[in-house]
């Protein structure tokens, strides 16, 4: 026999019988793990209570252009309100005060009303004995023409962030 007169290719042979047997178990279990993928593969493909895939994908590119559209209009809607928030009053300065060295309390104030451009108004309201004055000042971009009494300055400088409210 000329195998067992050669033991190399002896070798040869016994290797190439053992790396036959791995491959076939490797494709045995490589066909076990395609057949158990082909099978979830199907029952996907068949759909979940008579909904086929297709149907579900229209579904779901229906449901994002819905939310395309109200992206767009939340969007639109948002501009809107940062117009209207720019215009109206957000910044306030209050500042009680006795305008009569404490004949009256402190029932006297100066409150100032500031838009987004630091613009709006500052009225003071000096409350009397017998009586109530008041005065309106406008303010556009953070000052005035005409001279602010220190009260006033005051409510002025806490609308504007310049001093805290506490502060006196």
């Amino acid at each position: 026999m000329i195998l067992l007169d050669n033991p190399i290719l002896l070798i040869i042979i016994m290797i190439l019988i053992v790396l036959s047997t791995v491959s076939i178990i490797f494709a045995i279990i490589a066909y076990g793990k395609y057949d158990d993928l082909n099978k979830r593969y199907e029952i996907f493909m068949k759909g979940r209570d008579a909904e086929t895939l297709e149907e579900y994908f229209i579904d779901l590119q229906n449901d994002l252009d819905h939310l395309v559209e109200d992206n767009k209009k939340n969007k639109e809607s948002i501009r809107k309100l940062n117009r209207i928030t720019k215009r109206s009053f957000q910044k306030l300065g209050f500042y009680r005060y006795d305008a009569f060295e404490e004949k009256t309390g402190k029932r006297s104030f100066a409150l100032a009303m500031l838009d987004f451009t630091n613009s709006g108004f500052v009225v003071t309201c000096q409350s009397l004995g017998d009586g109530t004055i008041i005065f309106l000042k406008e303010v556009e971009v953070g000052s005035t023409t005409t001279k602010l009494g220190p009260e006033e300055e005051k409510a002025l400088e806490i609308a504007l962030g310049q001093r805290d409210k506490y502060e006196d």
